[in-house]
């Protein structure tokens, strides 16, 4: 395919956590690996447990799996595991057999769920972020999403913290005299909060490995505990009150 050339006012850079465009403007290089392996699908499951409950989490051995019921008889499973060196499977179905070979202690109602799924759907992958920038843009290009703020899913914020970067930007164009001023202002609104979120994301991810038991029914404290302020802070935030 020829190389081709665009021309454009603005570019936005939200191609994911080894985005191309945030490496062409910081060169920083490959994402910062957390030591969090990760394998995960979504299926046509019913989980014998989803009688009882709509979602399963069960760690152990420095290790962990969510069995979500996602509606119209799909289930998401995930596998997490901690590992200080990662590397990636061959082909799929090395990947099902390492995952089967993960759980080969687990509960067989566990494995079943693997067991039922396509190797060619089970993704793998590290769990990886990256440092914080003090900038997100150079010029007429700045970054959203992963590509600004790549974190550990561990308190789900990811795809969040995305939806409030471009509806900031979006403010940021409609209040400002020019674009330059816009990324200025639109780095002001989120550099700082993305910052603290990605902190504590890693956090969560590492203390999933925790072996301190906690009581049923309570996933979001083996992640990480979150006092009342934070928990305002992250979850009632109002993007169109920074203005």
């Amino acid at each position: 395919m020829a190389n081709k050339s665009v021309y454009a006012d603005l570019l936005i850079g939200a191609d994911g956590v080894n985005s191309v465009i945030r490496e062409t403007l910081f060169g920083e290089g490959k994402p910062n690996y957390i030591g969090s392996m990760c394998w995960r699908a979504v299926i046509k499951y019913h989980h014998e447990l989803f009688n009882d409950y709509e979602l399963v989490f069960v760690k152990g051995n420095k290790q962990f799996m969510y069995i979500l019921n996602v509606g119209g008889g799909y289930t998401s499973w995930i596998s997490r595991k901690l590992s200080p060196e990662y590397s990636l499977s061959h082909n799929a179905d090395e990947v099902k057999s390492r995952i089967l070979h993960e759980l080969a202690d687990w509960d067989e109602s566990f494995r079943a769920v693997v067991e039922a799924t396509p190797a060619e759907q089970i993704w793998e992958g590290p769990i990886c972020d990256r440092p914080p920038l003090i900038h997100w843009s150079q010029g007429r290009v700045t970054l959203l999403g992963d590509a600004a703020h790549p974190m550990a899913p561990a308190m789900a914020q990811g795809a969040n913290t995305t939806f409030e970067d471009a509806y900031e930007l979006g403010e940021c164009f409609s209040q400002s005299a020019n674009l330059q001023e816009a990324l200025i202002s639109y780095e002001q609104r989120r550099i700082e909060r993305t910052k603290i979120i990605q902190a504590r994301s890693a956090l969560g991810e590492m203390r999933y490995y925790d072996d301190t038991s906690t009581s049923p029914g309570q996933p979001e404290q083996r992640q990480m505990p979150l006092n009342e302020d934070f928990s305002k802070w992250l979850y009632n935030y109002k993007p169109s009150l920074t203005s």
